[in-house]
């Protein structure tokens, strides 16, 4: 008894702090739910230094391959043979400053899944932007839903009209 206990708190101890990714996505809450734990996962790399392995088990329910390399080369830097992620105004590659309302678009096809929403000019705060469209591709690798495209006023005129042809 006491060893099936030690084992199972042993279990417990050792698994992820973060959930795993959905293998099934169906629904714009779900993609919403999806989207929040892979932004949650990337700010959590600028609380403490890690190991690049323990970075790619964090990264590896929600991102490709492609997309973890374009984040590593852009946010991640070493610090005493470890690495962190720094505070920015204007990172690329984190999941967008989605509303997560009527105005985020979500268009699934069997092989991808956009997200996108319009983002009116701003020259509030200490970045100011012009009017444009940002969004996330999420794509099927292995069987699995994973980010793999960060869309910037890059978003196929397709999926633009099918997303707002409504509003």
């Amino acid at each position: 008894m006491k060893k099936s206990l030690l084992i199972l708190l042993a279990l417990i101890l050792i698994m992820p702090l973060y959930p795993n990714a959905n293998v099934d996505i169906n629904t714009k809450d779900e993609v919403f739910k999806f989207l929040n734990e892979a932004f949650k996962v990337q700010v959590s790399l600028s609380e403490q230094t890690r190991t690049k392995e323990e970075i790619i088990d964090l990264f590896n329910p929600y991102f490709s391959k492609n997309y973890q390399k374009l984040f590593w080369d852009e946010n991640i830097f070493e610090e005493e043979g470890k690495f962190v992620t720094y505070g920015s105004d204007f990172a690329l590659y984190y999941i967008p400053f989605f509303q997560y309302t009527d105005d985020t678009k979500v268009i699934m096809t069997p092989e991808d899944i956009y997200i996108i929403e319009h983002f009116p000019a701003s020259s509030e705060g200490p970045v100011g932007y012009d009017d444009h469209y940002e969004g996330i591709l999420l794509k099927k690798v292995d069987g699995a839903w994973k980010i793999d495209q960060y869309l910037y006023n890059n978003v196929p005129n397709s999926i633009l009209k099918e997303a707002f042809q409504k509003d």
